[in-house]
């Protein structure tokens, strides 16, 4: 299967794109301002499993503050809610989905630009590619307000809370797979994670995977040949043993040393009419129910050996008509997320191609 475009590495801060002057509540009340608005047909609620998780917020300074988010709603909006907004010519066509929830402070510490704390939060799409966060203000043709706006305070003092909304869009006829935070900032990079599944998400995301054996052709990176389509097949998911990478240089942090490896073994082919150097591990991606994207690792000595994830790629050239088998290892950090797909970034095409996963 291939998945569609709109995949990007969020990280801490990451700009939100103002769609409209002023604004549908005031930023820095803390509170939320009504509206009497009838609500229109073209709204969806989503079924996200709300409810609060106590979570971590890294600000840019690197601070850390204990958090409780507190998810209330999510609603998909209708494409219409876009039409008049000023907007970048690749959000054009996309529709919005409403998310509003709580914000509790429950450490010991003030927190600063608290608005910052929805910053590492992040709406999946069934196809992994990540919900743009949009800064929808105004109202929608024919004078009826928008649901959702941002009222985060200034500051969030120990104890205190408050009710915000933000906006993401999804390319039209995806859904969603599920709502996550990653405390340290950094999405798909090791962090502690918490998730909010949408019901039925999972279910669509499988929708079309291919599964382990089929062959698929992805576009791969031949350096001075450029790119070329080859064929690549999912041979095995393994779940390993943290004692399987005792010694080995693989520049893991905290999180990740305590995680579950998961070895990835693909199958490359030849066929062109050229020798080919192989080592494409570093654009699979071992995809969970959760909706993260968990890049391989590759030990840095070449002829390291582990248990379970066999390579016969090191350091050789590919003749044409041979096929090579690459292993890499993903750590899963979060207890309550598990492996579903393998997906492989394709060279100089944005996107993912992906596989169900055979765990074993």
């Amino acid at each position: 299967m291939r998945l569609p475009s709109y995949v990007r590495k969020a990280a801490m801060g990451a700009a939100s794109i103002p769609l409209l002057a002023g604004c549908a509540g005031e930023q820095g009340t803390g509170e939320v301002v009504e509206r009497a608005a009838e609500r229109p047909a073209s709204w969806t609620d989503l079924p996200v499993r709300t409810g609060a998780r106590d979570i971590v917020h890294t600000d840019t300074d690197h601070r850390s503050y204990e958090v409780r988010i507190t998810v209330k709603s999510l609603v998909r909006g209708s494409e219409e809610d876009m039409r008049g907004a000023r907007v970048d010519g690749e959000l054009k066509g996309m529709v919005p989905h409403y998310l509003t929830f709580e914000v509790t402070n429950t450490g010991r510490k003030k927190i600063p630009a608290a608005y910052m704390v929805n910053s590492n939060l992040a709406l999946n799409g069934t196809d992994w590619t990540r919900g743009e966060k949009v800064y929808v203000s105004g109202g929608r043709p024919g004078g009826v307000d928008l649901p959702c706006a941002d009222t985060a305070p200034k500051t969030l003092a120990p104890g205190d809370s408050y009710d915000t909304c933000v906006t993401y869009v999804l390319p039209e006829g995806v859904g969603v797979l599920s709502l996550t935070h990653n405390a340290d900032g950094y999405l798909d990079e090791g962090g502690a994670v918490a998730t909010w599944p949408v019901e039925g998400g999972l279910k669509a995301a499988s929708a079309g995977l291919a599964e382990p054996g089929d062959s698929v052709r992805v576009r791969w990176d031949a350096r001075e040949d450029g790119v070329l389509e080859l064929p690549a097949t999912l041979v095995s998911v393994r779940r390993g043993s943290t004692a399987d990478l005792a010694g080995l240089d693989l520049d893991l942090n905290e999180n990740e040393r305590r995680g579950d490896p998961y070895y990835v073994s693909v199958t490359y082919t030849n066929t062109g009419p050229k020798d080919l150097y192989a080592d494409q591990a570093d654009r699979v991606r071992l995809l969970t129910e959760g909706g993260r994207q968990i890049r391989g690792k590759t030990p840095f000595v070449l002829d390291t050996k582990i248990p379970g994830c066999p390579s016969d790629w090191v350091a050789r050239m590919i003749p044409p008509g041979d096929s090579v088998t690459e292993c890499s290892i993903h750590l899963v950090t979060d207890d309550g997320d598990k492996p579903f797909a393998v997906g492989f970034a394709e060279a100089g095409r944005p996107g993912l191609v992906a596989w169900r996963a055979p765990l074993r």
